[in-house]
């Protein structure tokens, strides 16, 4: 049996509401008596997620799946608390997952302001705890995504409960968020990230995901207003030189997460795959490995990912032990498991 890779990994870029397993969704649903789209399991499974032969953009995934199903089925403190030990405990005892950090917005979480925020906080870092009390070697943490479709005070409310809950694990924050942001602008966030990094927090944001569309490029401003130690995604930098060449002057690390960007149509193919991640070594642009749906793509957990990589030959076995060493060295959540935050 190929066990590669044999290493511990970290996982750095995961949404919650897509690592949380179908069989999870579908007992939570039974147990709260929500309706479900599908009546039959296998049906259901199929409905909510992609695979080779079902391929959706992000747009539609977000619109059609994510939040109307997933995001509903992942509300409430029960849910939440559930969903987030699932999450982490998988992914140590499945994929030898050492290192991992969940993202997730909140307010997405609480049925429309249905529950109260603090209450759907407590109950993500109640079912974090219990995973590092149970896993030891497991270290982990949790990172708020700001909405670019919010308005700059809702916004503002997730950055003040990030600082709030900093020390019982919120280690970051994310800009994140589908087309419908045109009015949106990363400057007018500038003075409350500065903020967030001086109470302690970390800074990533969704960009450069889509190599055509222009709704999500804006790394230039991105590196400018924000200055983030990591970029969700960024597949695009790899069409522009200046812009790999301000990564490197930054010293700002890629969260690239290859099946993702194959299944929601960010990227053509794997040559193109293969074609932006050897751009990035030749150009000394750090990037690390991620699943971002872990359990709603077909191949699409992380140990996985590395076989597919290396088989491909998209990248070399020393090429992902290099992205591991980054992965760890990049970190927002601290080691020391449980212990970190007490």
């Amino acid at each position: 049996m190929d066990n590669f890779p044999t290493y511990p990994l970290a996982e750095l870029h995961a949404h919650i509401s897509a690592s949380t397993s179908p069989a999870t969704y579908w007992q939570i649903a039974h147990d709260q008596g929500i309706k479900l789209p599908r009546k039959d399991y296998f049906d259901f499974v199929d409905y909510i997620s992609l695979s080779q032969n079902k391929k959706m953009t992000l747009e539609a995934y977000l619109k059609k799946i994510m939040h109307p199903i997933l995001d509903k089925l992942g509300s409430g403190t029960y849910a939440l608390e559930r969903s987030m030990y699932e999450i982490m405990s998988s992914a140590y005892r499945r994929n030898n997952i050492t290192l991992i950090e969940i993202r997730n917005n909140p307010m997405r979480h609480n049925n429309n302001g249905e529950h109260d925020l603090d209450l759907i906080i407590l109950a993500m870092i109640r079912g974090m705890e219990r995973a590092l009390l149970e896993y030891p070697k497991l270290s982990a943490g949790i990172i708020f995504c700001l909405a670019r479709e919010f308005p700059f005070e809702k916004n503002a409310i997730i950055i003040e409960k990030a600082i709030k809950y900093h020390k019982r694990g919120i280690v970051g924050i994310d800009f994140s968020g589908g087309t419908n942001h045109k009015s949106f602008q990363l400057k007018e966030y500038k003075e409350l990230i500065q903020k967030a990094r001086r109470a302690g927090l970390k800074i990533t944001t969704h960009s450069g995901e889509h190599i055509k569309d222009d709704f999500d490029n804006d790394m230039w401003e991105a590196l400018e207003f924000l200055q983030p130690q990591r970029i969700g995604h960024g597949i695009r930098a790899a069409y522009d030189p200046d812009l790999m060449k301000e990564l490197v002057k930054q010293n700002t690390v890629l969260e690239v997460c290859p099946v993702s960007n194959l299944m929601t149509k960010a990227i053509e193919n794997k040559d193109e795959l293969k074609f932006i991640l050897k751009t990035f070594l030749e150009n000394r642009v750090r990037f690390t490995i991620n699943s971002d749906w872990p359990e709603m793509l077909e191949g699409g957990r992380l140990r996985d990912q590395y076989k597919m990589l290396r088989d491909e030959k998209v990248l070399t076995a020393d090429e992902l032990l290099e992205c591991t060493r980054t992965a760890f060295a990049s970190a927002f959540a601290p080691k020391g498991g449980l212990d970190a935050y007490l």
